[in-house]
């Protein structure tokens, strides 16, 4: 099972033993192999959704930073030096005020946008965002989102496919190579694994959000079980969720 934040993946599966046998045996082991390529995480998105999860909630941004005419950089390897540079003075101006940086950052270029160069960011939110992250990006334009994954839905799952979408579009990277950037210190969201009895299933808790529960595959000797959900939101994140409601003026009668 991996828990990263709200976002929980967890499969059981029959495991074969030492009595079982030669077909027990085969079976179990098909169906603990089919599990187990399930929980991998091969591929690039899926290692983003789990890192997302574990360090990223609807408090948070999405940061898109563009670049104007007069200062595209000429190469990727510029445009990295680019948001390096505006990442460092971000961490300055935040460590200042005693609050820390987090992100996951993309640098892009591809050419159903034009093939101009961007970059495509994950950031902790904190107090003063909006003035300082324009304030420190020089080299273009700004646009700041809320990072949508506070609710019940598989937004960590579209935020991170947004993310590694240039490898698969363009043909770049090898299945399961990391193609963003992380910042350091973020949680790495680890696999546990437990015994249970034969009559024990993994069910998720009451007030969960199921993102995917298939029926169970089961052969003669054995089974697996597979179940995504997002754990139920805090009650600080239920108040993001929330619609603010304005207060009501009072008349004042002449």
């Amino acid at each position: 099972m991996i828990t990263a934040g709200r976002l929980v993946i967890g499969v059981s599966y029959t495991v074969a033993a030492l009595q079982d046998s030669p077909k027990a045996r085969a079976d179990k082991t098909q169906m603990s192999s089919a599990a187990q390529e399930l929980i991998n995480l091969r591929y690039s998105w899926q290692k983003c959704e789990v890192l997302l999860a574990a360090n990223f909630t609807g408090k948070d941004l999405f940061v898109t930073l563009t670049y104007d005419e007069a200062n595209l950089p000429p190469t990727r390897a510029a445009a990295v030096e680019r948001i390096k540079k505006f990442i460092a003075k971000l961490r300055s101006a935040r460590k200042l005020r005693g609050e820390p940086t987090k992100y996951i950052y993309v640098t892009e270029q591809l050419s159903s946008e034009g093939g101009r160069l961007h970059h495509h960011m994950v950031l902790n939110g904190t107090r003063d965002d909006y003035d300082t992250i324009r304030s420190l990006w020089e080299w273009g334009e700004v646009e700041i989102k809320p990072l949508e994954v506070g609710g019940n839905d598989d937004g960590y799952e579209v935020v991170a496919k947004y993310l590694t979408k240039e490898p698969r579009e363009c043909g770049k990277a090898d299945v399961g190579a990391r193609t963003w950037t992380p910042s350091l210190g973020l949680t790495r969201p680890k696999p546990e694994v437990s015994n249970m009895a034969d009559n024990e299933t993994i069910t998720a808790p009451p007030g969960a959000y199921i993102l995917c529960a298939p029926a169970p595959s089961r052969n003669e000797f054995g089974e697996f079980v597979y179940i995504k959900y997002l754990l139920p939101l805090i009650k600080e994140e239920q108040s993001l969720r929330r619609p603010q409601r304005r207060k009501k003026k009072k008349r004042v009668q002449p």
